[in-house]
């Protein structure tokens, strides 16, 4: 008897216990519920008006620079935009116009040549060598899965060249030698250097492109680029692109860094060969480790999605000195993903503001001209800065903010806790 009734008290206790659970469980899940619809009214409440001067139209909304989508990382893995990962960058370069020795007294001091004939017979004629202006250069990046890239704008008189040239597979002398590869050795300086000294690279020709804008172009629009000699033509060296001391072949300054590449521009559609072109200058590089404060205007940001919950994000700059906007970045972020910007000026700069969209509503704008010294570390509302670079300092230093909290950020780290993980 004593045993049957421990049995129907232990019955009973379970049963209780079992709807007090059940109760807790609706508050809990009411509770949470109530959260997530108060931080999900407040996201899309912007922090500030929308700029009058800016305008958002169909151009806007279908302009994407093939430069400005860069990987997003999540929380644990990572992800790639369409245009693909580069790779940790490991050393960048500002491209210094090569003195053209020994033909200095033909040929004017320049970084790119863009033959005009077809055979290139016109390697005196002044007009198709471009140059550094001091609104216009090129940058050398060079990352650490053997890619590197040739950007940045050069000019001839009205004719503007934006150089997005990226390069692959790059190659020790002794490998690439192996392979049957070659080294172009000419003019002063590439005579004077050594093979073993060189590195080489092939002109990725899924991913360049050479714009020309302006009356004293060979042609206006946007063009293909392909190395040369064909790599894949057994008749024809494979030269591909060197660099390394004496890179610069036409250049006086013997044992100076630098590179020499040749190409052909070709039409993106037909793949069809136009016209030849080279790259020689000298580099000076600096260690990407090495961070300076915010100058010129901001060309490149990191940003951390610091939200709970998934959401479409758009990011519009104004193009050049227009009131049109321009959208730069469009992709569904997930919780706490980071992802890269780039400016889309003939500079690499955002200008003033970059303008971000969430879900299809006006965010927030973050001020990008290095009015304000941002850095990583610097925040506005959900988006955290976690690295960048400006057009004239490289590699921006940590921002120094005021020892403040939002207790927003506290709210939706412990929603996300409880729902994610049950705690």
């Amino acid at each position: 008897m004593k045993k049957n009734l421990l049995l129907l008290l232990c019955v009973t206790f379970l049963v209780f216990a079992c709807k007090s659970e059940s109760v807790e469980e609706q508050e809990q899940e009411q509770s949470l519920a109530e959260i997530e619809a108060a931080l999900e009214e407040e996201i899309l409440v912007p922090e500030s008006e929308v700029d009058a001067t800016l305008v958002i139209n169909d151009e806007s909304e279908m302009a994407q620079p093939s430069n400005t989508m860069g990987t997003t990382f999540s929380i644990g893995m990572s992800s790639n935009s369409t245009m693909g990962t580069s790779g940790t960058l490991i050393k960048e370069c500002k491209v210094i116009d090569a003195d053209r020795d020994p033909w200095g007294a033909q040929e004017p001091t320049a970084n790119f040549w863009w033959s005009k004939t077809a055979d290139g017979s016109d390697y005196f004629d002044p007009s198709t060598y471009f140059s550094t202006t001091d609104s216009h250069s090129l940058k050398f990046l060079e990352y650490d899965n053997g890619t590197a890239n040739i950007i940045g704008t050069t000019i001839y008189g009205t004719c503007l060249v934006t150089v997005n040239v990226w390069l692959k597979d790059k190659k020790s002398w002794a490998d690439w030698s192996a392979d049957g590869g070659g080294h172009k050795k000419e003019g002063t300086a590439g005579n004077a250097s050594n093979s073993e000294d060189m590195h080489f690279y092939v002109i990725d020709h899924k991913r360049s492109t050479i714009k020309a804008e302006g009356g004293d172009c060979v042609q206006e629009g946007t063009f293909g680029v392909e190395q040369r000699p064909d790599p894949n033509d057994d008749n024809t060296p494979n030269y591909g692109v060197h660099i390394g001391p004496g890179g610069a072949n036409y250049d006086s300054n013997v044992g100076a860094h630098g590179l020499a590449g040749w190409g052909w521009l070709i039409d993106k559609v037909t793949c069809e060969r136009l016209w030849l072109i080279d790259f020689n200058f000298r580099l000076e590089c600096e260690p990407v480790n090495e961070c300076k404060e915010c100058t010129g205007d901001v060309s490149k940001l990191r940003l951390k999605f610091d939200w709970c919950n998934s959401k479409r994000v758009k990011i519009f700059q104004k193009k050049e000195d227009t009131c049109y906007g321009i959208k730069i970045f469009d992709q569904t972020l997930e919780p706490y993903e980071t992802f890269v910007v780039k400016g889309a000026n003939h500079d690499g700069s955002f200008g003033k503001y970059i303008y971000i969209y969430i879900d299809g509503c006006y965010y927030t704008k973050i001020r990008t001209d290095c009015y304000l010294k941002i850095g990583p570390g610097y925040e506005k509302g959900v988006f955290k800065v976690k690295g960048g670079a400006s057009t004239e300092g490289g590699k921006l230093c940590e921002y120094e903010k005021p020892d403040t909290k939002c207790y927003r950020h506290w709210v939706c780290y412990y929603y996300y806790k409880y729902c994610k993980y049950g705690y």
